[in-house]
């Protein structure tokens, strides 16, 4: 399948995997729950979701952003 290996490298671009798979996992809830599908050539996107998940983020139809990591200072009180 096409889309299985232009995510492949899309994940292997990507600075975390993780957040890629929550984010393809949350489209995939989304197809099934009736969202509309983005690729027309997908037929019936709620049984099929996650190849139509996996299409629309192959095309770069669906993207996903990280939040930038914030540095704690998680000191410990002395006394």
């Amino acid at each position: 399948m096409k889309s299985f290996e232009e995510v492949e490298n899309l994940a292997s671009e990507s600075t975390n995997q993780y957040k890629l798979a929550l984010a393809m996992a949350k489209r995939v809830r989304a197809l099934r729950d009736g969202a509309p599908c983005l690729v027309p050539e997908i037929e019936n996107p709620q049984q099929n979701a996650v190849k139509a998940a996996m299409a629309e983020f192959a095309r770069g139809l669906i993207s996903y952003s990280t939040p930038e990591t914030q540095h704690i200072d998680q000191g410990v009180n002395k006394q």
